[in-house]
């Protein structure tokens, strides 16, 4: 299942190089009316709203929705703060980039809870989360982390990193056209969950 999510992430992936670096629909040349923008401009921020739980509040707490962290789910927890679709762009710890300085995102939907080591992002001006995941994946953000013992990306540098803005008539149909691989994942992941939970249940009853 998870080699097919690569694979269609992978497909994703393709589609972005063939229209924003090869520029391929528009005869090889980025568009003049394209606009020189920021993060700030294609993405809303909701870091204010993130709310850190220590080891000590999480540990008597029903596991029920997950606790993201920089880069992954770090526990679950009884409640949640977050209701939808977002984008979790790390925001300090071990690694916020990878070798080739794109920054680590987490592409998640559902209700969660999220802790201040990442920021939480939801598209805007014609982005939607799918289109904002590929166009900061594909971003060396390396020249914006901070910090030598533990590197950082803060706010304010992640918000005015500059980006080349499509119109919003290209964004519309970037969206649809890479929609259903993004859906396809979504389902994947949903299905892989559910086998765990009957996997869990079952385990459960054996055991008791």
């Amino acid at each position: 299942m998870y080699s097919l999510n690569d694979n269609l992430l992978a497909t994703t992936q393709a589609i972005y190089k063939s229209w924003f670096v090869d520029f391929e629909p528009f005869d090889g040349v980025c568009p003049q009316n394209w606009l020189n923008g920021c993060v700030d401009d294609i993405a809303e921020f909701y870091d204010s709203m993130r709310k850190p739980l220590s080891s000590l509040e999480r540990a008597d707490m029903e596991r029920i929705y997950p606790y993201y962290g920089a880069v992954s789910i770090v526990d679950y927890v009884d409640d949640f703060i977050f209701d939808g679709e977002y984008l979790l762009v790390s925001e300090d710890g071990i690694y916020v980039v990878d070798e080739n300085g794109h920054p680590l995102l987490q592409h998640i939907t559902g209700k969660f809870w999220a802790n201040n080591h990442a920021h939480i992002l939801k598209g805007k001006s014609g982005f939607n989360e799918d289109s904002l995941y590929l166009f900061l994946a594909n971003t060396n953000m390396a020249p914006i982390v901070t910090g030598a013992a533990q590197p950082k990306i803060n706010q304010a540098n992640l918000k005015s990193f500059p980006i080349t803005i499509p119109t919003g008539e290209v964004i519309e149909k970037f969206n649809a056209l890479i929609q259903p691989f993004f859906d396809q994942r979504l389902s994947n992941e949903a299905e892989v969950k559910k086998l765990d939970n009957l996997k869990d249940l079952l385990l459960s009853r054996l055991v008791n």
